[in-house]
């Protein structure tokens, strides 16, 4: 199912992009972006992959962006809104099913694991992802900006 409103008694999954582009003013879609994050109430942790950090990090890098901004999302992935998954066997095991089943990248296909095993929706930007996640796994909650 995909929607563009939150539920207040959801589980979060963030995507790496959308929180990107909510925090990257020069990001195209970084309005409709920072509109859905704000819109989780700030008491709602986000569940992330452990990768999430990497990912984050490593596209801030690329962009050469300032130490100091690394280090201030740093710190920010790093505390209590974002409550880190480990990548262990079980979560990639049904990371490859998932990907098997919609055709998703490897990142897309972890998201997407984690918000099908923990019943949570999943915030993304990404609508191919959204569209061949929603084939494959109707009961997917997919909430895109409005």
């Amino acid at each position: 199912m995909i929607s563009s409103m939150l539920t207040s008694d959801a589980e979060l999954i963030l995507d790496a992009s959308l929180f990107l582009a909510a925090i990257s003013p020069s990001e195209l879609h970084h309005g409709p972006a920072r509109a859905l994050f704000d819109s989780a109430p700030d008491s709602q942790p986000f569940l992330v992959p452990s990768l999430f950090r990497l990912e984050v990090l490593a596209a801030l890098a690329r962009r050469r962006e300032s130490n100091e901004l690394l280090d201030a999302v740093d710190a920010m992935v790093s505390g209590p809104r974002f409550h880190t998954v480990a990548l262990e066997a079980l979560l990639i095991e049904r990371s490859v099913a998932v990907a098997r089943a919609a055709r998703l990248r490897a990142y897309d296909a972890v998201y997407a694991a984690l918000a099908l095993e923990q019943k949570a929706a999943l915030l993304t930007l990404d609508r191919e992802l959204c569209s061949r996640l929603d084939a494959a796994f109707p009961e997917a909650v997919l909430v895109t900006p409005a």
